[in-house]
């Protein structure tokens, strides 16, 4: 075809052809890369000029990708000048390629069920790999691997951001590709447990604690940020590995407070029982002062318990017995009665929780008129004080929860 004098090559369109074609992406960067070259060497120059020395052109590019093109050899360039001038380079892999891709993953002592987790954040890391390197002669591995380093960080930034990939591959018919990966930003140092119910004694939840212990140990080391991306997932595993949960169908309610000095408390409650062990030690009141309670209920309906308490004096190394009844108005108040065995005489009581921490109490023998009031705080999951006002006397009660 005959060209105007002035005309010039205005663009070049690039083609890789091969009996082997290498994977996708490698020829997207060969052809960016033979594009980059050619334009160089032939957009803006007059088209007729490209003609007539068009086997000179060829020669050079096909001197260029043979050192460029590592694994590669160029077995010929076709060169169609012209405004949108067509280079076609066909090439031909040095010896063996890459038939096969196998992942090595060094996760360091983190637990299988981190590792599981963590596996299905990564999704699809060996097909990035085979897309990448399958079809490759080894001998390209080296520099086609800078690609597949970036494709493989840039998932992970995606679908894994709280960890930096540190990959090294190792060529061969079958690429070795080891992966490690390294936290970014705050880790968990440490993790504090606490476990809390008002329906069932502390001396139950001691069975609760090593499946606790054992689970928080899990998170130590890992990143905060990937502990709070993944709160429902570990709180539904501190629910589901609990034995009171699956034995009794106790309801578990756990909270996650992620950072650097992690946070678990477990709530720890019962629709069907109402259980309670006390240790009470009073100061400023002399007799009977040192006495233990099991509170042992059955809730028959949404809002009424029966229970029976059993009371332990040790001082006189006697025993109480008093059954009862309560009921529950709204969410904060229960009244009822009950019968002390011993002493023949039914009581009326009533507690008010004021708050998480202060509850308000009141009892009132009918028979002799004598009233109680207690103002108990709770100091933690163990300790209560109790300040108890009667018409007579008052004084201050510790009250362990055992």
């Amino acid at each position: 075809m005959v060209y105007a004098s002035d005309e010039l090559v205005e663009k070049i369109d690039v083609t890789i052809v091969s009996s082997q074609m290498p994977p996708s992406k490698i020829a997207k960067r060969m052809t960016a890369s033979v594009s980059t070259v050619g334009e160089q060497m032939i957009v803006g120059r007059k088209v007729n000029e490209v003609q007539d020395n068009q086997i000179s052109y060829e020669k050079l590019i096909k001197e260029i990708f043979d050192r460029v093109l590592v694994g590669y050899s160029v077995q010929s360039v076709d060169l169609r000048p012209g405004p949108s001038t067509a280079l076609t380079i066909e090439i031909v892999p040095w010896g063996d390629v890459v038939d096969e891709v196998a992942v090595a993953y060094d996760f360091g002592t983190l637990s299988p069920d981190i590792v599981n987790l963590i596996k299905k954040d990564m999704g699809n890391v060996d097909e990035k790999l085979n897309d990448v390197l399958i079809g490759l002669p080894i001998d390209a591995v080296d520099w086609a691997g800078g690609l597949s380093k970036v494709a493989i960080r840039e998932l992970l930034a995606n679908q894994l951001p709280e960890f930096h990939a540190n990959i090294d591959i190792i060529p061969g018919e079958r690429t070795l590709v080891k992966l490690s990966l390294s936290p970014l930003g705050t880790t968990v140092q440490d993790v504090h447990v606490s476990l809390r119910s008002t329906t069932i004694p502390n001396v139950v939840l001691a069975a609760v604690r090593p499946t606790m212990n054992e689970t928080s140990k899990t998170l130590i080391g890992l990143p905060v940020a990937f502990v709070e991306r993944h709160r429902d997932y570990f709180t539904a595993k501190l629910i589901a590995e609990q034995p009171l949960t699956k034995k009794y169908g106790i309801t578990a309610t756990p909270l996650l407070n992620a950072g650097a000095n992690t946070e678990i408390a477990l709530d720890v409650e019962t629709d069907k029982y109402n259980i309670t062990l006390e240790a009470y030690l009073d100061m400023g009141h002399d007799e009977d002062n040192a006495s233990a309670r099991l509170h042992a209920g059955k809730i028959v309906s949404k809002r009424d318990e029966v229970f029976l308490e059993v009371n332990f004096i040790p001082s006189s190394v006697s025993w109480e017995f008093v059954p009862g009844w309560g009921h529950k108005f709204g969410s904060s108040m229960i009244a009822g009665i009950k019968y002390n065995t011993s002493s023949s005489q039914n009581m009326l009581w009533l507690s008010k929780e004021l708050s998480p921490s202060w509850t308000m109490r009141l009892e009132r023998n009918p028979k002799n008129h004598n009233n109680e009031l207690g103002l108990r705080y709770k100091l933690h999951d163990f300790l209560s004080a109790e300040y108890i006002i009667t018409k007579d006397d008052q004084w201050l009660r510790l009250v362990g929860h055992l």
